[in-house]
């Protein structure tokens, strides 16, 4: 049986799951209390652990940059070049995955400026 006081505790101590959590409560609608309990609860235990200077610094970055702006909020484009370093700095990154998205965000802003150049023309 599962004891609220130690549920929490042990949330805490996984900073990973506890911002995995923190994203999946942005997927919350009206009136769900349970997300908007963890949402609650995950932004500060979030935001005690981005001050912490034990904290690794790529899981610091990434918690600040989430409690600034959660995923589903912000614009998937621009997402993708803020996080293509911090995932590289990750020492379980796959190498073919980075190669992929950064040659996918490579490949698609030169469309972009093609477009631009057409646009200006």
């Amino acid at each position: 049986m599962y004891e609220k006081g130690n549920f929490k505790e042990s949330l805490c101590e996984d900073a990973q799951g506890l911002l995995a959590l923190y994203e999946a409560s942005y997927m919350r609608v009206e009136g769900e209390k349970v997300l908007d309990d963890a949402l609650e609860l995950t932004k500060t235990h979030l935001a005690i652990i981005a001050k912490d200077p034990s904290c690794d610094s790529l899981l610091r970055t990434q918690i600040q940059e989430a409690l600034k702006q959660p995923l589903r909020k912000r614009l998937p484009r621009l997402e993708a070049v803020r996080y293509i370093p911090i995932y590289q700095q990750d020492v379980s990154h796959n190498e073919v995955l980075l190669k992929l998205a950064k040659s996918d965000f490579n490949v698609l802003q030169s469309m972009h400026k093609e477009e631009l150049s057409q646009i200006c023309k």
